[in-house]
């Protein structure tokens, strides 16, 4: 099975990548160009928007260049997941060059100008091939690390910086202000479902 047997072709889509340095994994945070109430940030994977004519692979370097200033390495999954809007999570053998750790079909939230529509996310496993680079604070304030534990809990609900830290969350780089509230978007919602998809099916398992 292709990936384009799965997302429409006249969709929105995206490419989102996770990335790991133990014990944390790496997300980035909003910068000032997003829309979002004072007080708040969203965190999500670094990726972003597949340009017209550009694949879901060359989305992700590009995005990585773009908003962290390094280039990553991009690592085939053995198994994906399509995470549906409906909340069903499959498991599925793709046959790409790179398969991808997700596929996720992100609503848009309410109270945005695409409300209710879905926006398909591929997700790929990464690991850096540099250093972090200068963020542009328009795009990009801060670079977060989270623990599974962190990123499970945080799925839906908004914690602040400080809750963030205390359960040993680290801020890379950027600055993050005091009493900042943080809500997960895109990769970083979806590994959160994943993690719990997993642990409940492991738990029914070694029943």
């Amino acid at each position: 099975m292709k990936q384009d047997d799965l997302i429409p072709y006249d969709s929105e889509k995206g490419a989102g990548l996770l990335i790991k340095v133990d014990p944390h994994y790496i997300f980035q945070v909003s910068g000032e160009k997003h829309n979002v109430s004072d007080g708040e940030r969203f965190f999500s994977g670094i990726g972003g928007h597949v340009e017209v004519g550009e694949s879901f692979v060359d989305a992700a370097l590009r995005e990585a260049i773009e908003e962290i200033g390094t280039e990553v390495e991009l690592l085939s999954s053995e198994k994906t997941y399509y995470l549906k809007h409906t909340g069903q999570i499959i498991g599925l053998s793709l046959d790409e060059e790179i398969n991808p750790l997700m596929i996720y079909e992100m609503v848009h939230p309410k109270g945005t100008p695409k409300e209710g529509k879905l926006y398909y996310i591929v997700i790929f496993i990464a690991e850096f091939k540099g250093d972090i680079g200068e963020l542009d604070p328009q795009e990009v304030s801060a670079i977060l690390g989270l623990k599974k534990e962190q990123i499970m809990e945080y799925v839906d609900k908004m914690v602040s910086i400080e809750k963030i830290l205390e359960q040993g969350g680290v801020v890379i780089r950027g600055k993050i202000s005091a009493g900042t509230k943080l809500f997960p978007l895109g990769t970083a919602a979806a590994f959160g479902k994943l993690l719990r998809f997993l642990k409940n099916e492991n738990n029914l398992n070694s029943q």
